[in-house]
């Protein structure tokens, strides 16, 4: 049995020999002075089904396909291919008889290196993507690969698996659209917000929106309650809706580290359970990352041992906590990414150890409950934060921000308006010390962090007599006649 691997067509680049790989007795004919045509051998051999390459180097990372989705391709892995690939493999002697073609670590690097080249994608390819023409298909980022498909989330129509399909997260899940309603499940929500059904429709559309790959509403979900109060149970529930390889599990103190963000890479959702920061953590540096990852920003991340990676990290975040935890944030940008759910009940010392099994075999159920929160929310547009979380998100403002508490406790703000730069920062001090903050900053950081929570605050300069003195216009002190 033979086979011929070719060049691809309109290479202008021409082999000295026009045979690149002949089988021969069960093995390939290489010549080793030629990793490119080594690694053209080994794709037809290894990484090929139905026309479709199975193997592809995006961002310096290589990519398996594993029967629904791209998984990461350990480097060691793809090593011990190439490597049993030439074992096997044969090469013209000095007298031009066939003899092993004998690898070595310096053979095995060249070929890995052709390979890369071989199997690389366009860097500007965002997954998921279709990799060849797919006009008659709809678009990758509205497929959510299961067990049995890929299923088209705004029509409910299944798709047969395919290696064009470039996805890098897949569900063990099958679609059943008939799947009866998950009553347990329902039953579970009513128990943790009774009556409050905006909460209930917020989640219902967290779990559509984790189903796709969209991160275009820019938005974190954060759970707080008590201990026992069904937080974990939320986040076993989605973590086996959406696979288990789908997920990450980072702390918010290893966000800030050299390479907190690598786990994060080709995951569509991370979970951040009991969110704690101690007091050596770099607030600042966990919400930049906060807020450049919800954002869709474009971010280098350090791996370790391995070249940088380049890209937009799909990633949603779901912060689960018992206590409303302290981030930095004067500006409060990062609380206006949040949708809040607040659980007031915990169910401590009257556990149901068997709950999480018995709502995981109503997975299919939950999975049709999920996509029609997907197809609420696509119609909507937007998130609706429910009414029951507007104190916690005042509190999260007030940590994130002191300026802006003491803005809501001192001060007016609106046109008209006027104060001077000395008075308001007296002012401030003395709010520090009744509230009991020890640090006050200086002026300068004090007035950096107003304009940070106050965008439309304006520094002026007017004239008092004969001597000027620098004002802020836009804001006002309450009970004061210097308004």
């Amino acid at each position: 049995m033979g086979a011929v691997v070719t060049d691809a067509p309109g290479d202008k680049r021409r082999r000295r020999s026009k045979v690149i790989a002949l089988e021969h007795a069960g093995a390939v004919i290489l010549d080793p002075r030629d990793p490119m045509q080594a690694a053209r051998a080994l794709v037809a051999a290894r990484f090929m089904n139905s026309g479709h390459r199975l193997l592809h180097r995006h961002r310096g990372t290589f990519w398996r396909f594993q029967a629904n989705h791209y998984a990461l391709a350990d480097q060691e892995a793809v090593r011990a291919e190439a490597w049993r690939f030439l074992e096997r493999a044969r090469r013209r002697g000095a007298n031009g008889k066939l003899v092993p073609f004998k690898p070595n670590r310096a053979r095995v690097s060249d070929v890995l290196d052709a390979l890369a080249s071989v199997c690389n994608l366009d860097s500007r390819i965002d997954p998921p993507a279709w990799l060849d023409d797919a006009d008659d298909l709809p678009a990758a980022t509205e497929m959510f690969p299961l067990a049995n498909g890929l299923l088209h989330l705004p029509s409910g129509d299944l798709y047969p698996p395919t290696a064009n399909h470039f996805g890098l997260a897949a569900s063990e899940l099958a679609f059943d659209p008939g799947a009866p309603d998950p009553k347990h499940w329902l039953a579970f929500l009513g128990d943790l917000f009774a009556t409050d059904e905006g909460a209930i429709t917020a989640l219902q559309d967290w779990f559509g929106y984790a189903l796709s790959t969209d991160t275009s509403q820019q938005k974190i979900l954060f759970v707080v309650g008590p201990r026992r109060s069904g937080k974990g149970t939320i986040a076993r529930v989605l973590t086996a809706l959406v696979g288990r390889d789908s997920v990450a599990n980072p702390t918010l103190a290893s966000l800030q580290t050299t390479f907190g963000l690598a786990p994060l890479i080709g995951k569509p959702l991370a979970f951040i359970t009991d969110a704690r920061l101690g007091g050596r953590s770099d607030q600042a540096a966990i919400t930049e990352r906060l807020l450049s990852i919800s954002g869709e920003d474009a971010l280098t991340i350090d791996r370790k041992h391995i070249a940088a990676w380049t890209g937009r990290l799909p990633t949603r975040f779901t912060i689960l906590t018992n206590e409303l935890p302290r981030i930095s944030d004067t500006s409060g940008a990062l609380v206006g990414r949040l949708i809040v759910l607040v659980l007031t009940r915990s169910f401590y010392g009257r556990e149901d150890p068997a709950l999480t099994a018995r709502l995981l075999t109503e997975l299919p159920g939950i999975l049709n409950w999920a996509v029609h929160g997907y197809r609420r929310l696509r119609q909507r547009g937007y998130f609706v934060q429910p009414a029951s979380a507007r104190e916690a998100i005042e509190d999260l403002e007030v940590l994130a921000s002191p300026i802006k508490a003491f803005i809501n406790d001192r001060c007016i703000v609106g046109p008209g308006l006027a104060v001077s730069v000395e008075l308001l920062y007296q002012t401030w001090c003395a709010w520090c010390d009744s509230v009991g903050r020890k640090e006050y900053g200086t002026k300068q950081t004090f007035g950096r962090d107003l304009k940070a929570a106050l965008p439309s605050l304006r520094s002026t300069r007017p004239r008092d007599d004969d001597n000027r003195y620098r004002s802020y216009e836009g804001i006002g002190l309450k009970g004061t006649s210097e308004q």
